[in-house]
């Protein structure tokens, strides 16, 4: 779960550090040839740092599992796309010299150092740092997130937990994501004729084998259709699924508008 939630606060620092940096000024430019060549190619996100505060490699890895790869096009005909979470956004350049240019994004201005061989654009506590590396765009992420986020292990369940005139909820498997949290995919389907209801895990009621552990599922449904979503533990108690033995607790299913309870359903899987 928290690094669920650090995925957020790594976009919303790439986010700053973009509106930061496309305030930086530049000035003339060269036609040197050996001056463009030190910028022209693919730069992938290496680093950020905001406030002080830095990203990992890990962190960063994560991003582009999440199909929101950041990094920088430079190409020899004096256009350019700054990636930012897959998205190109189209602009041009000039070298001033072989270690800086003046790159212009989505009309505003950035200058850009390279230094040990990385690139680097910063400005008043913000900093990105790219190295040499393809960075993918919407049209190729994709297969780079399927990839990236193949479970660890599955293992399947296939057992319907309640079936009656509000809904059924069956637990397809139980698995390990990439992301290191165990839980169980379900179906659930919404039988009702007129309320779209709220499937949510009771908190307070989930144990693993006489241990209680917190549990995190919600899930909304029109009515008269379903769907298939992932319900985990607190990752930092159950860290495999052969731990995941005796397992009960209660889901609640509630009107989704005015989010009075329509049924609850102790369940115990084994």
């Amino acid at each position: 779960m928290k690094r669920k939630l650090l995925v957020c606060a790594l976009v919303a620092c790439a986010m700053t550090l973009c509106l930061a940096l496309t305030g930086c000024g530049g000035g003339g430019a060269t036609n040197d040839k050996d001056a463009k060549e030190a910028f022209i190619g693919s730069w992938k996100l290496a680093g950020m740092v905001s406030d002080g505060e830095e990203a990992t490699a890990e962190d960063i890895a994560m991003l582009d599992a999440f199909g929101m790869s950041v990094g920088l096009n430079v190409n020899e005909d004096g256009t350019c796309a700054l990636i930012m979470f897959g998205e190109p956004l189209d602009g041009t350049w000039e070298a001033k010299s072989a270690t800086e240019a003046k790159f212009t994004i989505d009309g505003s201005p950035i200058t850009a150092t390279i230094t040990d061989g990385k690139l680097q654009m910063t400005d008043d506590g913000y900093a990105m740092t790219f190295e040499r590396g393809e960075v993918k765009t919407d049209g190729n992420a994709g297969d780079a997130k399927a990839a990236t986020t193949t479970e660890k292990s599955t293992v399947a369940v296939d057992k319907m937990l309640v079936d009656d005139e509000n809904c059924t909820i069956t637990v397809l498997n139980k698995k390990q994501d990439w992301l290191d949290d165990c839980g169980y995919t379900f179906k659930v389907e919404n039988k009702t004729a007129d309320k779209t209801i709220l499937f949510m895990a009771e908190y307070g009621t989930f144990s693993v084998d006489g241990q209680m552990v917190d549990f995190t599922l919600t899930e909304t449904v029109k009515p008269g259709m379903f769907a298939e979503t992932f319900g985990y533990f607190d990752s930092t108690k159950i860290t495999d699924i052969e731990a995941m033995k005796n397992v009960a607790g209660t889901i609640s299913v509630m009107d989704n508008d005015t989010y009075d309870t329509v049924a609850s359903y102790p369940i115990e899987i084994a």
